[in-house]
């Protein structure tokens, strides 16, 4: 097996590409606290998921898995392999941000993650499987049990980083690790893999992954520019809800009282002056 043959870029452009869906992601997630109604907040949520999930997770794994190859062998994939893949990631993250919420409770944070390892555990379990090779494909057991147990220690830090998010410095922090260990998580799989070439086999039935790659890369693409867009225009709408302050007792009694004076003065007219005998 050659797990770069298009060189090396293949694993820097992975590592970008998951960095940018991961930074995306929390940013949205930083504006969901900003929103003054629960709908506006899964709405947030939602694209939180599909960038953490689909760019940060799916578009990475694809990019690296250009530079895989299988000498002597034509590679295919299944394609409701890849397409369960690349939308199982984002709603695996939606239900684990959904489960964490907006506070620090430790036990919501370790089911969130739970949910969120073995989800992202399984989409790649699944990745693995759609690859058809001219003969048969076999997992390691310790490669597979390695990658649930790095999608836990990512998903975990990624949910932690998700309620520490009020300033840029955290947003990138999370980001930078995030895309490290989804590489990781992916390696540790792809590396367990032991192929059993059959060059008199037939050519195994499905598609290259250059044809689900670029549909992907371009969803990918809008995935992360119209959240962008929608975070640089969004407002800050607890600005506006500011609650007015009260004037004190005092000043509330000296109002009411010259308002009654006022008003007196009003009742009894002008005041006419009086003659001098």
């Amino acid at each position: 097996m050659i797990y770069f043959s298009m060189g090396y870029w293949v694993l820097a452009l992975a590592l970008i590409v998951s960095f940018a869906g991961a930074a995306c992601g929390l940013a949205c997630i930083r504006q969901s606290t900003k929103s003054v109604t629960q709908r506006f907040r899964i709405v947030w949520l939602f694209v939180a998921a599909v960038s953490i999930g689909g760019v940060g997770v799916a578009m990475p794994v694809f990019v690296s898995m250009l530079g895989f190859d299988v000498r002597g062998s034509q590679l295919r994939y299944d394609n409701v392999s890849i397409t369960l893949f690349s939308v199982l990631s984002a709603a695996t993250v939606f239900a684990a941000l959904l489960i964490n919420g907006r506070r620090l409770v430790w036990w919501r944070l370790l089911v969130a993650a739970a949910v969120m390892a073995f989800g992202f555990g399984d989409v790649h379990q699944l990745l693995l499987g759609a690859i058809r090779i001219q003969g048969s494909v076999d997992r390691s057991l310790v490669s597979s049990v390695a990658v649930y147990v790095i999608a836990f220690v990512l998903s975990a830090l990624m949910l932690w980083f998700s309620l520490w998010v009020g300033s840029v410095p955290m947003v990138l922090a999370g980001a930078v690790l995030y895309a490290i260990l989804v590489i990781s998580m992916h390696y540790a799989g792809l590396t367990g893999l032991e192929v059993h070439v059959d060059p008199a086999a037939a050519t195994p039935h499905g598609n290259v992954l250059f044809n689900f790659f670029v549909p992907t890369f371009i969803i990918g693409t809008l995935s992360l520019a119209i959240p962008i867009t929608a975070i640089l225009v969004a407002p800050d709408r607890r600005a506006g809800r500011t609650p007015m302050r009260t004037a004190g007792p005092q000043a509330a009694h000296g109002t009411s009282l010259q308002a009654a004076s006022q008003q007196a003065a009003a009742q009894q007219g002008p005041r006419r002056p009086e003659s001098v005998r």
